[in-house]
């Protein structure tokens, strides 16, 4: 059984055995793992945001199943769509949030009848999982700077090289064609800016929220803000 495997197992005991609890020993037991690989498991499962708590005698495990999904029945043509639609882009700042999701949902799939479909299954979770997937530098903490509007701090290669630092008060993601932009209040220029995600190094918020800005002053429309933003610098 493959590492894989074996969480989507373990979530799939817990919720079978929802709302009631089961005690590592009882899910080594069932996995047929050491009860160390149990604790290490649940831990990275909670991690990843998987709501598995313990009960209150604290000698067991359960999951809480408010605000999670039943059992979810995908065609494999659709769970090839999604993984597919995930894991094209690996420079997408959202490409790790959107693997995670991803193998929620996979994980509250009914498991897989046939020997085909299981085979199937395990070529969609090497997708997901691949290792050597692009990883975009400091994109978690771009990504979260326009989730909480945060003030995001970081150095950034221009394109002749030239390593500037920058604090920038976020408004939002661009898809290129083939890259990923943070659009933002560049303080440096005192001008709104389009900043390259593979450019950014060394990122991290400040405790600051970026004050509204009125863009309108500086532009009259929108689009004409987007377009002063696309110099790149």
């Amino acid at each position: 059984m493959t590492r894989t495997d074996r969480l989507l197992a373990l979530v799939e005991e817990l919720r079978a055995g929802a709302p009631g609890s089961y005690s590592t020993r009882s899910l080594a037991r069932r996995l047929k793992v050491d009860e160390r690989v149990v604790e290490r498991d649940v831990e990275d499962l909670r991690e990843a945001g998987v709501p598995i708590k313990a009960d209150t005698a604290g000698t067991g495990w359960f999951l809480d199943t408010v605000g999670t999904l039943p059992p979810v029945v995908l065609s494999p043509a659709e769970a090839v769509a999604l993984a597919t639609a995930v894991g094209r882009d690996g420079a997408s700042p959202f490409a790790h949030s959107g693997r995670a999701a991803l193998l929620k949902i996979l994980s509250a799939m009914s498991m897989a009848e046939s020997p085909e479909d299981r085979r199937l299954a395990e070529r969609i979770r090497a997708l997901i999982l691949a290792d050597g997937a692009p990883d975009v530098p400091a994109a978690a903490v771009v990504e979260e700077a326009v989730a909480t509007r945060k003030v995001v701090r970081f150095a950034y290669a221009g394109r002749d090289g030239t390593r500037t630092e920058r604090e920038v008060e976020p408004v939002a993601f661009v898809a290129g064609v083939r890259d990923w932009h943070l659009i933002g209040w560049c303080r440096l220029r005192d001008a709104p800016r389009i900043f390259r995600i593979d450019r950014i190094r060394d990122a991290s918020l400040l405790e600051e929220i970026a004050s509204p800005r009125d863009y309108s002053r500086a532009t009259p429309h929108v689009t004409d803000l987007l377009a002063a933003a696309l110099r790149v610098d």
